[in-house]
């Protein structure tokens, strides 16, 4: 890894906004069109302001490249919530937030569900919505822009490793997702595992039988704030809006302009109480197996997890707070 040479700094608020795009070709948009890049380019100053990472390991340096190198000061994400997940984790890593250096993030359409960019109001595919910022920001200053503060998780292992993250979700979760990529992924896959789930609870068929050990973590206590939960099936931590069925299911709200985060707590004992709960789970709405927590400080709890959509395996006792930095996100509803 290189090291840092004068990386650009935020607080030059006369600069010119000079955009870097950093897309993930196989997130599922971006290779369901494998054009989207090379269309994106030519919206840019250069060619080389725009940069491919095929693997999670090359997402650092390009980041650094596009501050350092080609001077950017705003860089478009173009991939999912785990590419998005692991950019931020870049960025922290490097140490941009600890010296107040970090860039804006516009965040593109170009993953499977596209939870963080929804969240911030993006519209439309990644090839429109660079058009549609260069067209709206092309030679304004980087100040001139319109931005919504992005909080995040501080997440902590027993290992003493961590991570930041938008949306923490508990081993059933993790498994969830598991499944639900293996019957398609993205919105069909869902849509087959809420279908295939609910029609197996009742019938008692083959599927739900094999899959019956994916909603039953191994360890059920959760400790928010203090206060020790048992019989818990499912927890989710969030800082952001989640947003399913391309935004118009709210399944979770955060709480704007709060130090901590929202949070929900799902109750049970058994795969029917799964089915009976699946609105107030999709819709946010009250239940008497769910709690809603809206601000929350810390959480504590075991086992597999899932970060952004990205799936972990179990590392001892997971800590959740509040990350001291935010990210400056552009507006989607701004261009």
């Amino acid at each position: 890894m290189r090291a840092i040479q004068n990386p650009l700094t935020l607080e030059h608020t006369g600069e010119r906004v000079r955009l870097g795009v950093l897309t993930n070709p196989i997130a599922l948009h971006n290779h369901r069109f494998p054009f989207t890049h090379k269309s994106i380019q030519g919206h840019l100053d250069s060619y080389a302001d725009a940069v491919l990472t095929v693997t999670r390991d090359e997402i650092k340096d390009a980041v650094l490249h596009l501050l350092h190198d080609r001077k950017v000061n705003c860089i478009a994400l173009n991939g999912g919530d785990g590419t998005i997940h692991t950019a931020l984790n870049a960025l922290i890593d490097l140490d941009f937030a600890g010296k107040g250096r970090l860039p804006l993030l516009l965040l593109l359409n170009g993953g499977t569900y596209n939870m963080a960019s929804r969240a911030f109001g993006t519209k439309g595919d990644p090839v429109t919505t660079v058009r549609r910022f260069v067209r709206r920001y092309k030679d304004k200053m980087i100040c001139d822009v319109r931005t919504r503060p992005m909080s995040l998780l501080d997440i902590r292992f027993e290992d003493g490793s961590k991570m930041v993250g938008m949306v923490f979700g508990s081993e059933v979760v993790a498994n969830a997702l598991d499944l639900c990529d293996k019957l398609g992924g993205g919105y069909m896959g869902l849509a087959r595992l809420l279908l295939r789930g609910s029609v197996g609870c009742v019938l008692n068929t083959r599927f739900y039988r094999e899959n019956l050990w994916r909603i039953v973590p191994r360890d059920d206590n959760v400790t928010v704030d203090g206060n020790e939960y048992r019989g818990v099936i499912g927890f989710v931590a969030s800082t952001i809006d989640l947003k399913l069925a391309r935004g118009f299911v709210h399944s979770l709200k955060a709480v704007g302009d709060s130090d901590g985060f929202s949070c929900k707590i799902v109750f049970g004992k058994s795969g029917w109480d799964i089915v009976n709960m699946l609105p107030a789970l999709l819709w946010d709405l009250a239940h008497r197996g769910v709690i809603n927590l809206e601000v929350s400080s810390f959480a504590q709890l075991r086992g597999r997890f899932t970060v952004d959509g990205e799936l972990y395996e179990d590392r001892g006792i997971i800590r959740i707070s509040r990350f001291p930095h935010h990210f400056n996100v552009v507006s989607g509803d701004s261009f």
